[in-house]
């Protein structure tokens, strides 16, 4: 049976845990958007420049996922 160094296992498990925390708010960012599109779609004012370009309005403001990911 092999030897574990339980210091790397315990380094690697919060390693795991820091990027499964991560994805949820990555995640949950991105829903927040989705929502937020799917509102400004229903209503029809979402600026044609946001479709093409991403930006959010001209105002060159990040997204909440890519804030997230900025971090």
């Amino acid at each position: 049976m092999e030897e574990y160094d339980v210091p790397s296992a315990a380094s690697i498990l919060a390693s795991v845990k820091e990027q499964e925390a991560r994805f949820e708010r990555l995640t949950r960012a991105l829903e927040e958007e989705r929502r937020n599109v799917s509102l400004q779609l229903e209503r029809g004012s979402l600026p044609s420049d946001r479709l093409v370009g991403g930006t959010t309005g001209g105002s060159n403001q990040p997204l909440a996922w890519q804030q997230m990911v900025m971090q």
